[in-house]
């Protein structure tokens, strides 16, 4: 699971320091994102896009840009909406739901969250324990293509099921149930992706690098529980009640068996396996590391068992201010490449030893969404390129 806040900007976005990826999503100073059942009582801060306006010239009046960004040097110029296979990863408690409505990241782009909101806390937030992996694969919408000549929309951050983005609906309804993306701040967390993963960037820089997170829009994203309703930490919400059986009809989300460019089914999915962090790690049994050892040397000292002089201490897989662990040292060096680097290689190699039939790693994606133009919402939609679908005339 993706767990925690979100920030949308530009270039698909930039996630400011204090992130997230798994049980909520905010948009904000703090990024991160929101699994549809693992959730906080954060207030979501309002995300913020940036429109290209008449002025600077970049759209012409009531229609397509005048003008598009060429792709960086060495990218093969596409023609319409790829389908595009690769790992999204989510960092998760023991609850289970489907990938619709939820927030994801890149392998570095979950190891960010990770390590700057879920291990620094004690117990882990959202009762995260393990990394699941799925192989996704995305097409998005001839329609968003037609306008934006990009293959990924904009990151939008979902809260219990729910997408707490302003202009969601807006979105969906212009385009089909698109995937976005954002770009993560190495400078909080040093993760930086295999390959390139952002168009933002000055060339041969890390942040050309950078940790991904992606939105996977599902039934009704429009609608679902009330931040009132939604209870701190809680695992296992029933995060559909509030959505209207109509409203997931005509809505359905992008989630289907095999990925077309048809705007309710722009992303299929199987799941390629999960790892602990307990193993991760090589913590063991982590209600042992942070309580039950602590409680035991008390015990023992009370007990006379051990001197007097012995200071129990209460271990912590990662402490912000020391920038290292308390009886635990794999998340010490936040900032420290290398060891980011071996994080994620240990990542790796933990699934392909319990899931040997998947491949190690599969390259990512370019995130490359440019931005939103004044108007564009009130565009007449271009299907060129489309299959015609009653779909269109139906939605909500």
């Amino acid at each position: 699971a993706v767990a925690g806040r979100a920030v949308v900007g530009a270039i698909a976005g930039t996630a400011a320091s204090g992130a997230a990826v798994a049980g909520r999503a905010v948009a904000g100073a703090t990024a991160g994102t929101a699994a549809s059942g693992d959730v906080s009582a954060t207030q979501p801060s309002v995300p913020t896009f940036a429109v290209a306006s008449d002025k600077a010239g970049k759209v012409r009046a009531g229609g397509a840009p005048a003008t598009r960004p060429p792709p960086p040097a060495g990218h093969a110029v596409a023609t319409g909406p790829l389908e595009q296979t690769f790992y999204m990863y989510r960092a998760q408690s023991k609850a289970s739901y489907p990938l619709e409505n939820i927030n994801t990241a890149d392998l570095a782009g979950v190891m960010w969250y990770l390590h700057n909101e879920v291990v620094r806390t004690t117990p882990r937030k959202y009762a995260i324990d393990r990394i699941r992996r799925y192989k996704v694969t995305v097409k998005n919408t001839p329609e968003f293509w037609n306008v934006h000549r990009r293959q990924f929309g904009a990151f939008v951050a979902y809260d219990a099921a729910r997408c707490s983005t302003p202009v969601c609906k807006d979105i969906y309804h212009q385009y089909g149930f698109i995937v976005g993306c954002q770009t993560c701040d190495r400078n909080v967390a040093n993760y930086l992706a295999k390959s390139q993963t952002n168009w933002n960037c000055k060339k041969g820089s890390d942040q050309c690098r950078a940790p991904l997170w992606y939105s996977l829009p599902g039934p009704c994203p429009s609608m679902g529980m009330s931040n009132k309703e939604i209870a701190a930490n809680k695992v296992g919400l029933n995060v559909m009640k509030a959505k209207t059986k109509e409203c997931m009809q005509r809505m359905p989300g992008g989630r289907c068996d095999k990925a077309t460019g048809a705007p309710d089914c722009t992303y299929s999915y199987k799941e390629a396996g999960e790892i602990f962090l307990d193993e991760l790690t090589g913590i063991g049994d982590y209600n042992t590391f942070w309580n039950k050892s602590f409680v035991r040397c008390q015990e023992k000292k009370a007990r006379n068992e051990l001197p007097a002089s012995t200071q129990c201490i209460r271990k912590k897989e990662y402490v912000g201010s020391l920038d290292r662990g308390v009886g635990c040292s794999f998340w010490d060096g936040i900032h420290d490449e290398q060891r980011c680097t071996d994080r994620m290689n240990k990542v790796r190699a933990l699934f392909k030893k319990h899931y040997p039939q998947f491949e190690e790693s599969l390259p990512e994606p370019p995130c490359e969404f440019d931005m939103y133009y004044a108007g564009e919402f009130q565009w007449p939609i271009n299907h060129t390129g489309a299959v015609p679908l009653t779909w269109w005339s139906q939605r909500m």
